[in-house]
């Protein structure tokens, strides 16, 4: 007989086929079950559209089976408020369900509540189950709604020694092509994505999704591409510029831009950010003001803007700015197996870095993936700890 975690899986497998459209709205997958078969399923599949647990009843009635004493699973605790759409709690009351089995709770507090609404109706109500899973399909929501600021995943792609290009700057390309369209799952999941002046200039990039893989059952999230460009240095004729790319471009920058760039990029409808420079990193003692932007108030004015997730995608300065300030939370590191070498060959994080091994951060929940002769190493930063961003953020 088919358990619990048989079909919580399947309905976080379903949750995940929105990855990237959903924003700010959790993931959510949802699985009706009666006789112990699976009669109907859906998901969540952009935000303003049908919950999960809506479209689940919807194709239930559309193919001819009724929910009345049925079960539905769902991966995140039913909501209990009205948003674009009305209370799923409304929604599984008035379909008949005699159980609810849910993976986690929903920490949103106008949403959450939903399982003791459905409980105190009289429907048994089983949670936590596959909560670990569904918490990680739904990492970006939970910090966001734990600190108001992005999850921040930090990628790179370097050698074997560590270098991300040779001394005379030679980047493309270190890895494979296999590892460069796995990226683009990293592009269609979050919100923005954030370059440093000098990758913008040296690799032209778009920083768009353009890989169907990454979106099987949807149209590609393109995220909003965020240049760092302290003095404006980036020139308009760069391709993130360019106005026939989807989404918006957003330049970064401090008072060190001149007011007539910050014009020019106005008409070419881009919008300029101007924050003070980055302090001290906190974890330094030593450590010198640099001319960056503050990468701090970076992400609190994302927050403010309702983003929920960042990539960090280069240059090595960028990456290194956002780990001496204690702000990478996972880290997605692309291995090829080459040797670079050279003393002024650029290193994958720069920064100041740290001054003993003892304070370096080191990364949990660590998965090995092979992408043909590439390896791409996934995890989480183990200092991500509530005291930790209480620290950097409250």
């Amino acid at each position: 007989m088919p358990t619990h975690e048989h079909y919580m899986q399947r309905a976080i497998e379903l949750a995940e086929r929105a990855v990237g459209n959903t924003s700010p709205n959790p993931l959510v997958g949802a699985v009706i079950v009666r006789d112990d078969a699976i009669v109907a399923e859906g998901w969540h599949k952009q935000a303003g559209e049908a919950h999960a647990e809506v479209d689940a009843i919807n194709n239930a009635t559309a193919n001819g089976y009724s929910t009345e004493d049925a079960t539905i699973y769902v991966s995140l605790e039913p909501c209990s408020h009205q948003g674009k759409t009305p209370p799923c709690t409304n929604a599984i009351l008035n379909a008949g369900f005699s159980k609810l089995v849910y993976a986690t709770s929903d920490t949103n507090t106008k949403a959450r509540g939903g399982a003791e609404i459905l409980r105190a109706a009289g429907i048994e109500v089983v949670g936590g189950i596959c909560e670990e899973q569904a918490r990680q399909v739904n990492r970006f929501f939970f910090h966001y709604q734990a600190y108001s600021t992005p999850y921040v995943i930090a990628k790179f792609a370097s050698s074997l020694d560590g270098r991300t290009a040779t001394r005379n700057g030679d980047s493309q390309w270190i890895t494979g092509p296999e590892s460069r369209q796995y990226g683009h799952l990293a592009r269609q999941a979050v919100d923005a994505i954030i370059v440093g002046a000098q990758t913008a200039i040296a690799d032209q990039p778009q920083l768009t999704v353009r890989n169907p893989d990454a979106h099987p059952y949807s149209d590609p999230a393109h995220p909003i591409r965020i240049v760092l460009d302290s003095s404006g240095r980036v020139p308009l004729s760069n391709s993130l510029f360019n106005q026939s790319l989807p989404g918006n471009t957003i330049v970064v920058s401090t008072n060190a831009m001149p007011e007539k760039h910050a014009h020019k990029l106005a008409e070419l409808n881009i919008e300029v950010i101007k924050l003070p420079c980055s302090p001290k990193a906190n974890n330094q003692t030593n450590a010198e003001t640099k001319n960056y932007p503050d990468v701090k108030l970076l992400l609190k004015e994302l927050g403010q803007r309702g983003m929920q997730s960042v990539l960090v995608e280069g240059g090595n300065t960028v990456v290194g700015n956002f780990l001496d300030h204690a702000l990478i939370n996972e880290v997605w590191a692309f291995i090829a197996p080459v040797l670079i070498g050279g003393n002024d060959a650029s290193p994958s994080v720069g920064g100041l870095g740290f001054e003993t091994l003892a304070l370096a951060p080191r990364l949990t929940n660590v998965s090995v993936e092979y992408l043909n002769n590439d390896i791409l190493v996934k995890g989480r930063i183990a200092n991500d700890s509530t005291a930790e961003f209480n620290r950097v953020f409250k």
